[in-house]
């Protein structure tokens, strides 16, 4: 159908909505459907259905339509956006076309009078070419709450159990979440582990990991090592495996070739990783992808730019990513270096401040967390036991969880949660306390 059958197809079908849209019949040049509009407009109901309205309608116009028209606008149109779609473009059409009239009118006499025709229909052309407001009306806010009262939610983007509950079921859409960590605790094979454990639950995710330190290759190895438990150490000749190390190598192959999963290690300025973030997000289904980033003091906003004030250039970056994650529905991990001033304290529990470039990270960021090693010699031990806690949570609660890190597998394990009654007045409350041995504590 034409726009302006569109328009009168909708009309028949739902007469009250002449009284929702701004709507003239000059705006149609069909001469039947302006004459439909014209009526529509004059009188506008209510009707009690189509078979009414055609008979009123008709018997003001009867030679309007023919009956092929009718049969056709006899057929069910529920398509609300294509109406006002329509409509907007008509009107649009007929200003425009006004408007070169007027440019005609004014080269051929340029008089004062028809100068201010010309501009009069220019503002109007500029006025409906201006991009609708992205601010929801509170209706629109209410209608949609209304509508989660009445159908399940999506629960969010899991990974393992005990970050979920800190985020009250999972990652979800316009969170931006910042884990700091000192360099060589673990990060970028935490990264991995956030990234394995997603999958597992939703085989369907989209994933990109933008690594600016491993390359893609290596990342690669880690997640295999990572998925077998074969030592990462032996992926630098994997030809002196064992024969059964080989098998599990390939089956891990085989899982990871099913994956939707993307590793970036070219990509350094801030235009290009959003440019991929916005193509597969919009493949994905919605609450089916998820970006991050190891890590944001790598990333430029362009390749050439001197960096004379990086404390700028981290709080623009830290702000597009934060847009991005609204605008497009969906959660970021962005990893962050921590400022050298920790390892002077004698706690070494690190905090908002310790991030560097500290002030935008935190006001932008929906999360941030840190990963730090319980103990000053955890960093030389075969497992590790190291903690990820919560300093700011928009999206739930503050917490400090524990967990092992193995990294000849590149695998991180959530130590084990107790709940141990505590008095309490006339009676006791559960306490959560992770099982971490307090001799690793000191």
């Amino acid at each position: 159908m034409s726009l302006d059958t569109n328009v009168v197809h909708y009309l028949l079908q739902h007469p009250a909505a002449i009284k929702t849209v701004s709507i003239a019949p000059e705006w149609f040049s069909g001469k039947s459907c302006r004459e439909f509009i014209e009526f529509m407009v004059s009188d506008p109901g209510p009707y009690r259905d189509f078979v009414e309205l055609q008979r009123r309608f008709q018997a003001a116009y009867p030679l309007a339509f023919e009956d092929s028209d009718w049969r056709q606008f006899e057929q069910p149109n529920d398509n609300v956006k294509v109406f006002e779609d329509s409509v907007q473009a008509q009107h649009f059409w007929y200003v425009q076309g006004n408007t070169q009239m007027a440019a005609q009118a004014y080269f051929a006499t340029p008089s004062a009078e028809n100068l201010v025709e010309l501009q009069a229909q220019s503002r109007q052309l500029m006025a409906l070419n201006e991009p609708p407001s992205p601010t929801k009306p509170i209706s629109e806010h209410g209608a949609e709450l209304t509508a989660a009262l009445a159908l399940p939610q999506p629960v969010g983007i899991k990974t393992f159990a005990n970050v979920d509950h800190v985020f009250n079921g999972g990652l979800r859409g316009g969170m931006l979440w910042t884990i700091g960590a000192r360099p060589g605790v673990g990060k970028s094979a935490f990264a991995l582990n956030l990234i394995e454990q997603a999958i597992k639950f939703a085989p369907q995710l989209t994933v990109d990991l933008f690594s600016l330190e491993m390359t893609a290759t290596d990342n690669y190895q880690r997640i295999v090592a990572c998925e077998t438990g074969v030592a990462a150490g032996k992926f630098t000749n994997p030809y002196q495996m064992s024969t059964a190390e080989k098998d599990q190598v390939r089956a891990g192959i085989a899982k990871l070739d099913t994956q939707q999963l993307h590793l970036h290690d070219k990509l350094l300025i801030l235009p290009q990783i959003i440019k991929v973030i916005r193509a597969h997000a919009a493949k994905a289904a919605p609450g089916d992808y998820v970006a991050v980033i190891d890590y944001l003091q790598i990333i430029s906003l362009d390749r050439l730019t001197a960096r004379n004030d990086r404390r700028q250039e981290i709080e623009m970056i830290t702000r597009e990513l934060k847009l991005l994650t609204n605008e497009l529905g969906i959660p970021i991990i962005l990893f962050s270096q921590l400022n050298r001033e920790l390892e002077k304290r004698v706690d070494r529990t690190p905090q908002l401040a310790d991030l560097r470039e500290s002030g935008s990270i935190e006001q932008d960021s929906n999360t941030v967390s840190f990963l730090y090693p319980v103990s000053n010699s955890e960093e030389h031990k075969q497992v590790r036991h190291l903690n990820l806690i919560f300093r700011k949570n928009r999206s739930g609660c503050l917490a400090e969880l524990a967990f092992t890190f193995t990294p000849s597998q590149m695998r991180f394990t959530p130590q084990l949660v107790l709940d141990t009654p505590v008095n309490a007045g006339a009676g006791t409350v559960p306490m959560q306390q992770d099982v971490v041995p307090a001799d690793v504590r000191r």
